[in-house]
């Protein structure tokens, strides 16, 4: 991960103060010879950058079922990607806690899934891998554009030209959005449908889950 002392997350991984290295989530990873070597150099730009990792010693990828790992960094994006093609509904990790993921052209996965959130009727929200994708399903001018392509990579709620059984009923406008973190950038690279039906992780009415325990019950 490259990182220096004036960018990438601080707030969403500290757990106390001051902010250092073991006072964030990042804690539980220790550093590499040559992460540590940087993070202890004054002229180095990842001097005491606290997020500091590499592939070798940082935060990687899992796959996990029941409680039991299945399978771990690209092998579990494979894998996670498949079961998306074939009708599982999987709850993905991201930057700011769990989403649950589908096929939206799944009309039998998107059933299950609004029974399972007790949702009767309001829309879903989609995420694509580009903005070819998302054209093809909504109509997007000039500002909707713009806006979807945008650093916050929000939600752009516009006019539907087609419809996805189950997704919005009785709605007019589809609520879709690009990808904003790598894990997602990867599901698609590595085959998972290219409209994933991507709804916030939590029970009707509570806050998204973020905490691996608590998105598991």
């Amino acid at each position: 991960y490259i990182n220096c002392t004036n960018c990438g997350p601080r707030f969403s991984l500290t757990t106390a103060l001051p902010y250092d290295r073991q006072t964030t989530t990042m804690a539980a990873w220790r550093m590499c010879y040559e992460c540590e070597r940087e993070f202890n150099d004054p002229a180095d730009r990842r001097f005491h950058a606290q997020p500091i990792a590499c592939p070798a010693c940082g935060p990687g990828y899992r796959l996990v079922r029941g409680g039991a790992e299945q399978r771990s960094d690209v092998d579990a994006i494979t894998e996670a990607a498949r079961r998306l093609r074939e009708g599982a509904i999987i709850a993905v990790k991201g930057v700011g806690g769990y989403h649950l993921a589908c096929d939206a052209r799944n009309v039998a996965v998107v059933g299950e899934l609004r029974g399972r959130k007790y949702r009767k009727s309001r829309g879903f929200a989609l995420m694509v891998p580009d903005v070819a994708t998302a054209s093809r399903l909504v109509e997007l001018n000039a500002l909707a554009e713009a806006q979807l392509v945008s650093r916050g990579r929000p939600i752009v709620l516009a006019p539907a030209r087609r419809e996805l059984a189950g997704v919005a009923p009785a709605h007019p406008d589809l609520g879709v959005m690009l990808p904003y973190a790598p894990l997602h950038y990867l599901l698609f690279a590595a085959g998972a449908p290219d409209t994933l039906i991507m709804t916030s992780g939590n029970r009707s009415s509570e806050p998204i889950a973020f905490d691996d325990e608590d998105a598991r019950r």
